[in-house]
């Protein structure tokens, strides 16, 4: 593939890997949505290669390596949350091989979804655990090797490689500015240790002026080539100490940090910025008041695109005008530089970047833009008003999405609602969501219905009650059958929905709750199904006797006796049609048993061809000698026609099972009878064509 395809490809492979993380944190392991997700990143990972090759992805805050080579990384969206995730579990890279990585990486998903959010020193160690290895998967520690797997290609002197944590550790203890003595780990001077050492201390500026200071001449001293590293070392450390902090050290220590590193990195100038903006954001979410100083900067950084100074990266200009929105209203002093020859504000439109952003986003577009954040923001403020709100806007494009015919859009928002916390949306979700699927099933072809089965399953249980109110009232068996499926799935959830129908005066609703609680295996509705027998609609009757059989009732032998000897010819054909789906020997001696008491006069009834063609059902050879007895009566003994019957008798004999069986059906088929050859050749092809059914 390309280059711009395989850039596309592992960015979607990491938006994959994250998706699943976060929806192994929301649902239970055997929800129905997580195979999907399971299977998609293992095809996504297949995709990039062939089996034998290697790859390694490795990162800093924010950024993306491939193999050595930096990747762009989308500002928003799973991948993007993904990558600072795995740096902050001192993770430097990730090297799979195929095929045994597509089962690792769903595997490394999973540990992921275990771990504290935001993860701490124990997580790191539960994630590389190196007695419960990952197929195909080799995680890769910053503090061993992160610096050589970034930038392996490259040949330069021991002391270029040294980790900068490593390096400053031994600044600040040669140089006698932090008492480090038994505090280092592995070498390294961890943020929460300087943490520590600074709430001794009444001199905080002083101390973190010397830190800054020491970082901007380490990482200046880098050779150029892996100074992107270096640097990459400076902002984690950078901002897991300004996380650590508290609100009023945390202030002092971004301004205290401008005095050095921008100076110290003169190729990379805006460095600074990107932490500023880094420590800016976090004080915005502690609702910490920003100095100002710090607020004079931020203005500096997010001037018009007439404005800016030269040089400034355009990615930092657009964060810094987000973060600005989110600043209390009030300019410092000095923030926009006061000029007699300023330029007018500039014309956006015309613009190329501006003419393609516009072209780009379609009504379409928008509208999976605005479903992303809609998701996100249920996800991230579960508790607050906007989550309420964005739910109801997802269950309302639910809704559209149906009638749309998008149904992909529609399977990646049931699962989402389904876990939702607003009644609106749920309501919403149970009500319009369940129609427009009926709709749905209505207008879309028969190859979209298992997708729209799987759609009703994921929006969970609230939906039972709609669901089972569109089944009564659905005359198409093809829906009626998808719904059937729907209420089944939910297992053990719909017998609190399903025990009251079975009062229902409407015989039809009676039925299908049996059917469904025969499909959940509900034994303990058994007693109460006992107690209907007697008044029961015949076609209920029948769902019954089968939920007896099927679910091993004790009594289920001695009703089926029962009612094969009712008054009620219409219960007595019922129960013959569940008899020919029971093979049991039983079952066989009392069908044959009940036709040879009709080997007389009573062989005319409707009721012996229904028997013959129950025991030709049942293929059990034991009803051989009493379809032989029948094609051996006399004609002129009995003032009927016993042609119908004797036909019957050679079909099933065509049927049963056994070699005996097999040489009469070939005796018959080559006979001098016409009518019983057929029969049997009619026989054979009813036993070829249609599946062995066995309660």
């Amino acid at each position: 593939m390309s280059g711009s395809e395989r850039d596309d490809a592992v960015v979607r492979l990491l938006s994959d890997l994250e998706a699943l993380r976060r929806s192994l944190r929301l649902y239970p392991p055997s929800h129905p949505s997580l195979q999907p997700a399971r299977d998609r990143l293992r095809h996504r990972v297949l995709a990039l290669g062939t089996d034998g090759d290697v790859f390694t992805a490795s990162f800093g805050p924010g950024r993306l390596f491939w193999d050595g080579q930096e990747l762009p990384l989308p500002p928003i969206g799973p991948a993007a949350r993904l990558i600072p995730l795995l740096f902050h579990l001192g993770l430097a890279a990730v090297r799979f091989s195929l095929p045994d990585a597509a089962d690792g990486l769903v595997q490394l998903a999973t540990r992921l979804a275990t771990l504290s959010d935001p993860p701490g020193e124990a997580d790191r160690a539960v994630l590389l655990d190196e007695g419960n290895p990952l197929p195909g998967v080799e995680l890769v520690p910053i503090d061993l090797s992160g610096v050589q797997l970034l930038d392996s290609e490259l040949h330069s002197d021991v002391s270029g490689s040294r980790p900068v944590w490593a390096e400053l550790a031994q600044r600040l203890s040669r140089d006698g500015a932090f008492p480090l003595a038994g505090q280092l780990h592995q070498g390294e001077l961890k943020p929460g240790t300087v943490v520590e050492l600074l709430a001794s201390t009444s001199d905080a500026e002083t101390l973190f002026d010397h830190l800054f200071k020491q970082l901007a001449e380490i990482v200046q001293g880098t050779a150029e080539a892996r100074r992107p590293v270096s640097l990459a070392q400076v902002r984690e450390l950078y901002s897991e100490l300004i996380r650590l902090l508290d609100p009023e050290r945390r202030g002092l220590a971004i301004v205290t940090s401008l005095r050095h590193l921008p100076v110290a990195n003169p190729n990379d100038p805006w460095v600074a910025g990107d932490l500023l903006l880094d420590a800016i954001e976090q004080m915005l979410v502690d609702q910490v008041g920003i100095p100002e100083d710090v607020q004079r900067v931020l203005h500096i950084l997010a001037a018009s695109p007439a404005e800016e100074p030269e040089g400034m990266p355009q990615e930092l200009a657009i964060r810094a005008r987000r973060l600005l929105a989110r600043v209390p209203a009030s300019v410092p002093t000095g923030a926009i530089p006061a000029t007699d020859d300023r330029k007018e504000k500039a014309d956006f439109s015309q613009t190329s970047w501006a003419k393609e952003l516009s072209e780009s986003l379609g009504d379409e577009q928008i509208r999976l833009h605005l479903v992303h954040i809609l998701q996100e923001a249920i996800t991230l403020w579960p508790s607050e008003d906007v989550a309420e709100r964005a739910a109801v806007r997802l269950a309302e494009e639910l809704t559209s999405a149906l009638d749309a015919g998008d149904i992909e859009a529609a399977a990646r928002l049931a699962p989402v609602l389904s876990a939702t916390r607003s009644e609106e949306a749920r309501t919403l979700c149970n009500q319009g969501g369940v129609e427009a699927a009926l709709r749905a099933f209505r207008t879309l072809d028969k190859a979209h219905h298992a997708d729209l089965t799987a759609i009703l399953v994921a929006l969970g249980e609230g939906a039972l009650p709609a669901v089972l109110k569109a089944l009564d009232d659905e005359e198409s068996l093809v829906i009626r059958k998808r719904l059937l499926e729907v209420v089944a799935r939910q297992g053990p959830r719909a017998i609190p929905y399903l025990r009251p129908r079975l009062d229902d005066p409407r015989w039809f609703v009676v039925r299908n709750a049996v059917f469904l609680l025969r499909r959940i295996g509900h034994i303990e509705a058994l007693p109460l199904l006992k107690t209907h027998i007697g008044s029961a609609h015949p076609k209920v009757l029948a769902e019954i006797l089968k939920t007896l059989i099927s679910l091993q009732d004790p009594a289920w032998f001695r009703l089926l006796e029962q009612t094969l000897d009712s008054d009620d010819e219409e219960r007595r054909h019922l129960a013959v049609e569940v008899a020919s789906r029971v093979r049991h020997p039983d079952v066989v001696r009392l069908l044959v048993n009940r036709l040879r008491n009709r080997l007389g006069r009573r062989l005319k009834e409707d009721s012996t061809i229904e028997l013959i063609k129950a025991l030709g059902r049942l293929r059990d050879p034991d009803a051989l000698e009493t379809m032989r007895d029948i094609l051996a009566l006399k004609r002129w003994r009995h003032p009927f026609s016993l042609t119908g019957v004797r036909r019957e008798a050679a079909a099933a004999i065509a049927q049963l099972e056994g070699p005996a069986a097999h040489r009469v059906a070939l005796a018959l088929a080559n006979g001098p009878d016409k009518d019983l050859a057929d029969a049997v050749r009619s026989g054979m092809r009813a036993r070829v064509e249609t599946p062995e059914e066995v309660e």
